[in-house]
C-alpha cells in the first residue's frame, strides 16, 4: 500500500471535538453536533478551550489523544492545522467538517455530517498519511523551540521592509544564499496553500517530499526546490532587525541574526479521515474555483 492510504476498519465509539471556538456559529454547530452524537450512542470529548466553549470536561492533551478513536474537526483549514499538533504522536484520525472559507483538507461539508456519520462509526473509512516537518531553531548552542508542522514553517523578514540574508545547506552542503523577505519550507500537503501563492509548485500528496519556495527574492536565479524527505536543511539568516519562524501560520518563534533553523521530515504523521471517493484534483478543481472576492460577499 502506498504512502498516501492507510486503510482501517476500527469502529469509533469515542469522538474528540476540535473547533474554532472563535466564531460563535462553529460553537452552536458544535453543539447542535454533541446532539446526534448522543444520539448515536457516541462519547465525546474536548480539550482546553474547546471543552470551555462547550461546557465539557476539560483535559490534558495527553488524556484527550488516549481516548479518542477519532477527532471531529468544525472549521477551516487553520483548525485542522491545530488539530494536527494536538493529536501528533498518537496517529488518530482527523475528519475535517468544513465551516472555514476554502476548506481544502475537510473532507465533508457541514450538511453531509449526519449523512456519513452511521459509516465512520462502523469503521467505513480510510486514512490518507500526510508528511509533516519539524524544526528545531537554535540561537548558538541554545535551543529556542521544537516545532512541527502539517502545512508549512515560515521564515520571514520583521515589520519594516528590508531584506534578509538567507543560507540554505541540505546535509551540509550549500544550496542557495539570497536576499528576500523570507522562505517558505512546505509539505506537500502545504504546497497549496503559501508556498503556491509565492510560485512553489502543487505537490501530489503521497509524494515522500518536502519544498523550498523563496518569497520576494532579490535574484533572478533563486527558485523553488523540491527535497527529498530523508535529508536535513539547515536554515540560517541574517538580518538587522528581528524575523520570524511561524508555524502552520499560527505559532511563531522570534529570530534574530544568526539564528539556525533545522528542518526535517517529522517523526509521525497525519492522518486524515475519507470517506467519499473522490480524488485529489478532483478536489483542488472544486475548492480553487472559490474566488477570493467570494469570501467576502
Amino acid at each position: 500500500m502506498d504512502i498516501l492510504t492507510r486503510c482501517i476498519m476500527r469502529a469509533v465509539k469515542t469522538v474528540g471535538l476540535v473547533l474554532n471556538y472563535y466564531k460563535n456559529e462553529n460553537v452552536a454547530l458544535a453543539l447542535e453536533m454533541l446532539e446526534i452524537l448522543k444520539r448515536h450512542k457516541l462519547n465525546y470529548l474536548a480539550f482546553g478551550e474547546d471543552a470551555k466553549a462547550l461546557g465539557l470536561e476539560e483535559l490534558s492533551a495527553d488524556e484527550f489523544c488516549r481516548k479518542v478513536d477519532l477527532v471531529m474537526v468544525i472549521g477551516g483549514d487553520g483548525t485542522l492545522l491545530r488539530a494536527a499538533r494536538i493529536v501528533y504522536g498518537y496517529e488518530i484520525g482527523i475528519l475535517g467538517i468544513n465551516r472555514g472559507y476554502l476548506g481544502f483538507l475537510s473532507e465533508l461539508e457541514i450538511d453531509e455530517f449526519e449523512q456519513y456519520l452511521d459509516q465512520i462509526v462502523s469503521g467505513e473509512y480510510h486514512m490518507e498519511r500526510r508528511t509533516m516537518l519539524e524544526a528545531d531553531a537554535y540561537r548558538g548552542d541554545k535551543l529556542l523551540a521544537q516545532e512541527v508542522a502539517l502545512n508549512d514553517m515560515v521564515i520571514t523578514k520583521g515589520a519594516l521592509a528590508r531584506l534578509i540574508d538567507i543560507k540554505v545547506k541540505m546535509n551540509d552542503t550549500q544550496v542557495e544564499n539570497f536576499l528576500g523577505d523570507g522562505l517558505i519550507i512546505a509539505t506537500p500537503t502545504g504546497s497549496t496553500g503559501y508556498s503556491l501563492s509565492a510560485g512553489g509548485p502543487i505537490v501530489y500528496p503521497n509524494l515522500d517530499v518536502f519544498l523550498t519556495a523563496p518569497i520576494c527574492p532579490h535574484s533572478l536565479t533563486v527558485r523553488p526546490i523540491i527535497f527529498p524527505s530523508d535529508c536535513t536543511l539547515e536554515i540560517t539568516i541574517g538580518t538587522d532587525m528581528p524575523g520570524m519562524l511561524t508555524v502552520d501560520g499560527q505559532q511563531g518563534v522570534e529570530l534574530l541574526n544568526g539564528d539556525k533553523i533545522v528542518i526535517n521530515r517529522a517523526c509521525y504523521d497525519t492522518y486524515l479521515v475519507k470517506v467519499k471517493n473522490i480524488g485529489f484534483f478532483d478536489v483542488m478543481h472544486d475548492k480553487f474555483q472559490k474566488t477570493h472576492a467570494d469570501k467576502f460577499k
